[in-house]
């Protein structure tokens, strides 16, 4: 019986290394050391990438990064890193991806995230061939969608942008307002936000207290003013002045609706793109990943305390939160 069990247990042993040596796939280790380069802290991008690797069959130890919005502290921070320690280096935003292409000069896989305009913000050279060892997903909120929507709802004609001149992405932004402003007939009124000055808290009392006159507010996917979301969209339901929201987090604090993404989404086409890499594809052959779907979400609470009437048309595609 012994000598059985024997047999039968070598031969076991045999026909596993023949499927390993016949296929190197099999043999091939998923195991990763991640470097996550954050602007803000996680989001539910982090969590969508975390949760598609894992599913995928990766193990990965994450090290996390996080500027906490301060530009000129962190940007000392990351050259202090030995980032050829790390199988990839995950950034999130255009502010953290930007430094951190630097820093890499392509020594190190780089995987970025909900960065609005890859190619204007010079981080890849096309959206097709990306001109390096990076690749990733852009945020592809389209501004004409978020405001006609918005204007099916709220007819304004005085749009308030804040605006953070130190984020090339805003600029963008910014321009894109302008030109949607001569097109659908509303005035843009830009209030400059710069970090670590009190410029948005002198412009949101002069909202609040109407010395600055518009019609609505809109809030953009800019890291420096999402941080402050909840403080500002407080703010201006307090002063009854309509808010519109580039992405999910405004509305959840409160701000009246937003035509926007999913973050989750984002952080799982960037486990896609590692993936791909993984299969040996390189970076710079992988096109820069967008997003297709939008969510079109009212916080019902703010509509009932702003006494906002939804149009029907409006409510049969609209996602309520409260």
């Amino acid at each position: 019986m012994k000598s059985k069990k024997a047999v039968l247990i070598a031969s076991t042993i045999v026909m596993l290394v023949l499927i390993f040596v016949a296929n190197p796939a099999v043999a091939e280790t998923r195991d990763l050391d991640l470097a996550m380069v954050l602007w803000r802290g996680e989001t539910q991008a982090e969590k969508g990438f975390k949760d598609n690797l894992k599913k995928m069959g990766y193990q990965v130890s994450y090290t996390i990064y996080n500027a906490g919005n301060k530009r000129n502290e962190f940007a000392k921070t990351l050259a202090t890193i030995n980032f050829n320690q790390f199988d990839y280096v995950y950034t999130f935003g255009t502010s953290a991806s930007q430094l951190t292409k630097v820093l890499l000069d392509n020594r190190v896989p780089h995987i970025f995230n909900a960065v609005t305009a890859p190619v204007k913000s010079n981080i890849v050279d096309s959206m097709n061939s990306t001109g390096g060892n990076i690749s990733g997903v852009g945020h592809n909120f389209h501004v004409k969608l978020q405001i006609k929507n918005a204007r099916n709802v709220h007819k304004f004609t005085r749009l308030a942008y804040l605006f953070n001149p130190r984020e090339s992405n805003s600029k963008v932004i910014r321009t894109n307002l302008m030109k949607l402003g001569k097109d659908l007939n509303f005035q843009l009124v830009s209030l400059r936000c710069a970090p670590d000055t009190p410029m948005l808290k002198d412009n949101l009392s002069k909202l609040v207290s109407k010395s600055i006159d518009v019609d609505a507010v809109y809030l953009p996917a800019d890291s420096y003013i999402v941080s402050s979301a909840s403080m500002i969209v407080s703010q201006l339901n307090t002063a009854k002045i309509v808010s519109i929201g580039a992405i999910r987090e405004y509305i959840d604090h409160g701000a009246l609706l937003g035509t926007v993404g999913d973050y989750y989404e984002l952080g799982r086409l960037a486990a896609t793109v590692l993936d791909t890499h993984q299969k040996g594809i390189p970076l710079q052959n992988i096109p820069v990943q967008l997003q297709g779907k939008f969510l079109f979400v009212i916080n019902k609470t703010t509509a009932d305390m702003l006494s906002i009437k939804i149009d029907r048309r409006m409510l049969d595609k609209a996602i309520f939160v409260k």
